[in-house]
């Protein structure tokens, strides 16, 4: 649990992860905290044998992705699982889990739904943080493939992985501040890692809080990640064995988030975009091949 100045939700967050009793340990990160985070994390160190509490390395925030690398580092149960400071796991969150695992050895990794809870309105405006295509609209376990990282449907809080396939997945990128989700979710595709996704009709296990202070709501630097994130695996996937239809649609989604996705006015996207997309597909016609 990677936490940076989430202090409004830090009690609620650690005591759903104690709650289960499949934890055995739950490691808490904090990166550099200014509004007493720390303070509260070391609390729950004093009062849990069960809370492992990393210190802030620097003055500066590190972000997500390095927060959880250094989690990984000193983790030792043999499953992991992910939980962001500000959203907090539901009862029985790995009662379903901890059962399927046992019943599929060859199992690597699950993903199971998560739903999304409006700080606005926390009655009505409920959804599940998950696909529901046709394929998973369903009461089903199935292959998690790269199809399903078109529109993503890796939510962190709930996928849970056998400690083993850490050592084939180098991490999270740290140069990556948002998306480093989608970036971990291709690679498990890319090196074959067995993962099964829920279908959307399962109930959830976690709990996603949507607020005005979510790092995703910064969407100038989103979406330049974003570029970046598909810039790279284009990039991987020219020099790697893989269909023309993945780099296709990677393709796809790198040229969406650089030009379509910033905030301009309709008319400039109406006159512009056609013209970028294919300048783009011409500059970049190699990646397809």
């Amino acid at each position: 649990m990677p936490v940076y100045n989430a202090a409004l939700f830090l009690d609620r967050a650690i005591q759903s992860a104690l709650d289960q009793p499949q934890v055995v340990e739950l490691i808490a990160i904090d990166d550099a905290s200014t509004d007493g985070s720390e303070r509260i994390l070391s609390a729950w160190a004093e009062k849990s044998d069960r809370v492992i509490y990393l210190p802030a390395l620097s003055k500066e925030p590190q972000r997500a992705a390095a927060a959880r690398n250094r989690g990984l580092a000193v983790a030792t149960a043999p499953f992991i699982a992910f939980l962001d400071a500000d959203d907090y796991y539901l009862p029985g969150r790995f009662t379903r889990t901890e059962a399927y695992f046992k019943a599929h050895p060859e199992v690597e990794g699950l993903i199971e739904p998560v739903e999304v809870v409006y700080e606005s309105d926390l009655v009505s405006q409920r959804q599940r943080f998950c696909k529901c295509s046709c394929r998973l609209n369903s009461y089903e376990w199935m292959l998690f493939s790269y199809h399903d990282l078109i529109a993503p449907t890796l939510q962190m809080n709930g996928l849970t992985l056998r400690r083993a396939v850490l050592d084939e997945l180098d991490n999270f990128d740290p140069l990556l501040t948002h998306a480093q989700d989608l970036d971990f979710g291709r690679r498990m595709v890319f090196n074959g890692i067995n993962i099964k996704i829920a279908g959307c009709k399962m109930s959830p296990i976690a709990a996603y809080y949507h607020h005005g202070s979510n790092t995703t709501n910064r969407l100038q630097e989103k979406w330049g990640v974003s570029a970046i994130l598909e810039k790279k695996w284009l990039q991987l996937l020219a020099s790697e064995p893989s269909t023309k239809s993945h780099r296709a649609q990677l393709f796809y989604r790198y040229v969406v988030f650089k030009y379509q996705s910033p905030p301009w006015p309709r008319w400039k996207k109406v006159l512009l975009y056609p013209i970028l997309f294919s300048w783009e597909t011409i500059r970049l016609i190699k990646y397809l091949r």
